[in-house]
């Protein structure tokens, strides 16, 4: 009998695939929870930076530096009330420099 083949999830998927929202702005966010629920985790610090572009002048990206296993990788989030709650609930390190 033979035993079937061992199913290795695909580390990258949840990342790709982000969940659609109607606010472009949530993509990312959502996108960083189901990384977080599938089993990435932050490294600290995150670092918040202006955005790029005149249409966005004054607003902040927040990059988070994502670890699993040993791969590593990064999601910036535009910064929205919902994802300054998270930082706030989560005690998450800002670097602002």
């Amino acid at each position: 009998m033979m035993t079937p083949p061992k199913v290795y999830e695909d580390r990258w998927a949840v990342l790709q695939n982000r969940p659609r929202t109607s606010d472009p702005e949530d993509s990312n966010f959502f996108g960083l929870l189901a990384a977080l629920d599938a089993g990435w985790y932050i490294e600290p610090p995150v670092y918040a930076r202006p955005r790029w572009g005149l249409q966005h002048a004054g607003t902040q990206m927040y990059h988070f530096i994502l670890r699993r296993d040993s791969s590593i990788t990064m999601i910036s989030v535009a910064d929205t009330p919902r994802l300054r709650e998270f930082l706030d609930e989560q005690r998450i390190t800002i670097n602002r420099g």
